[in-house]
């Protein structure tokens, strides 16, 4: 009996559409965080070993022929270092890290958009976890025209979602974007300014993910 009181449970949980993420803006500022992180740690660390690279010369040896060497020396492996440790250390962790978060680059590959057979949207992976209910949603879209530092500026076309009854589990909204088109222009949607505050998916994907929508806000709530 109690097997059969879990499946329905657990059916509602199964995707009836699942997407991965092209582009997440929201994260832009732990990218920003992360490489200035990797310069900091990699500019101390060509610090410490500079100092313990250099030059050792006895009190003694002052002004001799090998403390002259020592000194040469000193400053071949500090240059050394500081090239290695201070430039193109650094530089390669900020490319790894770009290509990482650039669009369709791993980290917004780990993020994932589904629509469940329970009738819930959802958005989790990579910090992300919130998901609302469809039936009787508040769905809208707009334009929006943003601007996103090395991204450069483009406007999107996003699809908001939001839950409209007071009670229920997870968050009180979801919004995706996608690149928009020129043809979204003829449709009467507002454009706004704004900041990059949603992840986007791609064109498909959102296409699907508005149709499957509009069509599951209009059914009943499924049971839990």
């Amino acid at each position: 009996m109690e097997e059969e009181a879990e499946r329905p449970s657990r059916a509602a949980e199964e995707p009836v559409l699942e997407m991965q993420a092209e582009l997440d803006l929201p994260g832009e500022t732990g990218r920003q965080a992360r490489i200035f992180a990797a310069w900091l740690l990699c500019l101390l660390l060509a610090v410490m070993v500079g100092s313990a690279v250099g030059a050792h010369v006895a009190e003694g040896d002052e002004g001799s022929f090998r403390a002259d060497r020592e000194m040469k020396r000193a400053r071949a492996a500090k240059a050394k270092v500081a090239l290695v440790l201070g430039i193109l250390l650094p530089g390669a962790l900020t490319f790894v890290i770009d290509a990482r978060y650039r669009r369709r680059g791993a980290h917004a590959r780990g993020i994932v958009v589904d629509v469940t057979e329970g009738g819930e949207i959802r958005v989790w992976g990579r910090g992300y976890g919130t998901r609302v209910s469809l039936a009787g949603a508040d769905v809208k879209e707009r334009l929006v025209d943003v601007y996103a530092g090395r991204l450069g500026a483009w406007r999107q076309r996003r699809l908001r979602v939001v839950r409209t009854h007071g009670r229920g589990s997870g968050g009180r909204e979801i919004e995706i974007a996608t690149t928009a088109r020129a043809e979204d222009m003829s449709e009467g949607l507002h454009v706004e300014g704004g900041e990059g505050d949603c992840i986007e998916v791609g064109r498909e994907d959102f296409d699907r993910l508005r149709a499957l929508v509009i069509d599951a806000r209009s059914r009943p709530r499924s049971p839990a």
